[in-house]
């Protein structure tokens, strides 16, 4: 019998639990505590934060691997899911592929990510990095970032971190940048440049990564904090 999608989370989360020395845990990992999700500008740095942040909190941090589960539900190769992952094919292409019973399609890609994502938040103490995940969750606990920084500081620091013209890093920028606004769009009808979409939204060239990440856990403890005090009244 195949494994559900929640299934293979926990059996993820599990194996995660066993690898990671937990003594370093900031917050008591008997305690389920709710999950952070990472929006981010394509390099500002949000998917390095959410690993600074996630050994900080002793959270798992969910990223790529989330490729890897629904690509194991949907019998499609890494490489192609990564072609559809925060974006969106055209109508006409999601019809062509499901006449041809290509079970890779954006619908099922859409549907399958929610499964994990509210299951990751079922769970807690967790991070997920992209995806819209902020506009999946329905917990009023969960906590959602998003990291900007300015373009031409993006450009530059792309370009040398992989050895390519500025021009060159600005074109790929400005494509990802809109790719992951258009999936957002045409997923969940929201700009995901709305800053109320998120609890927190920081500028990555302001601050050093280690900085921003003890500023994101004070205002998540804060808003755990708060969410208690209001919940036993």
């Amino acid at each position: 019998m195949a494994k559900k999608v929640s299934q293979i989370i926990e059996e993820q989360i599990q194996f995660w639990r066993l690898k990671n020395d937990r003594s370093a845990i900031v917050h008591s990992p008997l305690k389920k505590l709710p999950i952070i999700t990472v929006s981010r500008e394509f390099g500002a740095k949000g998917a390095v934060l959410a690993t600074v942040l996630g050994d900080k909190l002793g959270f798992k941090v969910w990223d790529k691997d989330l490729l890897e589960i629904i690509s194991k539900k949907l019998g499609s190769n890494n490489e192609y899911m990564q072609s559809i992952d925060e974006n969106r094919r055209t109508m006409l292409e999601d019809t062509i592929f499901g006449f041809m019973r290509h079970k890779g399609t954006n619908l099922n890609y859409f549907i399958y990510l929610v499964k994990a994502i509210r299951k990751i938040e079922d769970i807690g103490n967790s991070i997920i990095v992209g995806r819209g995940a902020n506009f999946i969750c329905k917990q009023k606990n969960s906590f959602h970032i998003r990291i900007v920084s300015p373009l031409v500081q993006r450009v530059e620091d792309y370009a040398k971190k992989e050895g390519i013209s500025k021009k060159k890093s600005r074109s790929i920028i400005l494509q990802k940048d809109a790719e992951r606004a258009t999936f957002t769009k045409q997923n969940f009808n929201q700009d995901i440049d709305i800053a109320s979409n998120y609890d927190l939204v920081i500028n990555s060239a302001s601050f050093p990564l280690e900085t921003i990440a003890e500023i994101v856990n004070t205002a998540y403890a804060c808003k755990i904090m708060s969410r208690e005090k209001v919940l036993t009244k």
